[in-house]
């Protein structure tokens, strides 16, 4: 995933209303949704490709431990 193909599915995301058992948005399951919640889209079109490929690595790892 390119730090293009971040940027535009955050731009396209489409936000649920769920919630899982502990009354928590299902949204922060998503990557893209996470990524819109921490930083600006500035920031995020300010990354360099290698910091949003981390970044990519690291939520994947995060939603992992969380299920």
């Amino acid at each position: 995933m390119t730090s293009t193909d971040i940027i535009n599915g955050i731009e396209n995301l489409k936000i649920s209303n769920a919630r899982n058992s502990m009354g928590c948005s299902e949204n922060w399951y998503n990557f893209f949704y996470a990524m819109k919640e921490t930083f600006t889209i500035d920031e995020i079109k300010n990354m360099s490709e290698r910091e949003c490929i981390l970044l990519n690595r690291l939520a994947n790892s995060i939603m992992d431990g969380l299920y």
